[in-house]
């Protein structure tokens, strides 16, 4: 307990932020202490000490908002109180004020560079000593409040940080999911092929393999020979229709795995001298073998040097962006590409009139196996192996869509392997 205060006080817990504040003073002459007291007490919950280390050992129990000390004290210093005070982490920015009857610029210059805040000479003005208190006190609250704040600020940010950690492994877990159930779907389809022709492929063989016997194990008759070649005949075109599926079949899913590796380590491949226009027609005559009716295909190049790249994996980047563009556009619409120099590498611009990418759409149209399109409906690998390759290759793909306008995919490419590819807007 502390005698020299009001009684029925908490001294354990700071009254800065609402309450009275507290005030620690620190005097060796008890009709000092008295006049303090007398001053202070009114407006203020006030702890008498009457040495240097009685006020460093109370300090952190009181926890005062301001502490007023005589700078001539028995023992430690009024100077060196305050150096200590200042090394004790509960005090951290509780201001200090040194009185003395010495006003001399050294005896001031001495106690500021102790750490004090204020300085008092002896006679002490009631009034002043209340204004510099009250100054003080405010300056603590002020102090106090910004560092509620600031930990306020710092909690939120830490429950942000969880938050944006929680979003990242659901955004994760989502992305696992669709690429999970896009991928069961795109190997379902070959392999329910595969399955079901093998089965039937092996009835064949074996239908084939009695015709076979029956013919050479019996004397047959013109007209029997003739109705068994013409049972043979139909057995084989059957068995042919089968043995395509079963190759579509293992093509296709040849290709998944081949676009997965794509996705998941894109390579720069072979470094070489490229025409990306050329890269552009190549793609279009895969398209056409491809595709019965085709929409109107437009190409504008601006002439320029080629670009060290790799010819295949360019291709195969921008395959996907046209063929999409074909069924988006349809027979009847068109597809604009635009070849641009720009500074460091090239730009090729590839734009459909079809309906166009619905906003909510954009951010996931690079996503492994996602789709906009009906459940029932993979969204395959393309795009997301144009987006791998292009990264592989050291620029960007985006894609925008403004309303009523079609899709316009934007690739960009380094002219040479590192170069600067300006950042592109939109899209992914």
């Amino acid at each position: 307990m502390y005698p020299e205060t009001r009684p029925g006080n908490d001294l354990v817990s700071s009254t800065v932020s609402a309450g009275t504040a507290r005030l620690l003073v620190c005097d060796d002459s008890a009709s000092m202490r008295a006049l303090l007291k007398s001053i202070l007490q009114p407006h203020y919950e006030v702890h008498l000490t009457a040495t240097a280390e009685e006020a460093l050992a109370d300090a952190p129990r009181f926890a005062p908002d301001v502490i007023l000390s005589d700078l001539l004290l028995p023992g430690m210093s009024g100077s060196e109180l305050c150096r200590a005070i200042r090394t004790l982490p509960a005090m951290n920015g509780v201001p200090f004020v040194l009185v003395t009857t010495f006003g001399g610029p050294d005896a001031r210059a001495d106690g500021l560079e102790a750490g004090a805040d204020d300085y008092l000479v002896k006679p002490i003005r009631p009034r002043e000593l209340l204004a510099r208190v009250a100054s003080l006190v405010r300056l603590r609250r002020v102090l106090v409040a910004l560092e509620e704040r600031s930990h306020e600020l710092e909690r939120a940010n830490l429950a942000l940080r969880d938050t944006r950690d929680q979003l990242v492994r659901a955004e994760k877990l989502a992305a696992v999911g669709s690429l999970a159930a896009g991928l069961a779907h795109e190997i379902n389809n070959p392999l329910a092929y595969i399955k079901a022709g093998s089965i039937q492929l092996l009835g064949f063989v074996d239908e084939l393999h009695r015709m076979a016997e029956s013919a050479l194990s019996a004397g047959l008759e013109a007209g029997e020979v003739q109705a068994l070649c013409g049972r043979i005949r139909e057995t084989y075109a059957e068995a042919s229709d089968v043995a395509q599926a079963l190759s579509d079949g293992s093509r296709r899913l040849e290709r998944l795995a081949s676009d997965l590796r794509v996705v998941s380590t894109p390579a720069s491949g072979a470094q070489e001298l490229v025409e990306p226009s050329d890269t552009i027609d190549a793609a279009w005559t895969v398209l056409r073998s491809r595709y019965t009716a085709l929409p109107r295909f437009e190409v504008q190049a601006e002439p320029g040097p080629p670009i060290q790249s790799s010819h295949a994996l360019l291709t195969q980047a921008i395959l996907p962006v046209l063929e999409r563009a074909v069924v988006m556009a349809g027979a009847e619409g068109s597809i604009a590409v635009h070849l641009d120099q720009i500074p460091g590498g090239v730009e090729i611009r590839v734009r459909d009139s079809g309906p166009g990418i619905p906003p909510e759409v954009i951010p996931r149209i690079f996503d492994p196996f996602f789709t906009a399109r009906p459940a029932t409906s993979a969204g395959g690998l393309g795009l997301s192996v144009a987006y791998g390759i292009a990264h592989g290759l050291g620029g960007d793909i985006t894609v925008s869509s403004p309303a009523g306008e079609g899709a316009t995919f934007r690739m960009r490419l380094p002219r040479i392997p590192g170069g600067f590819v300006p950042a592109m807007k939109g899209g992914r």
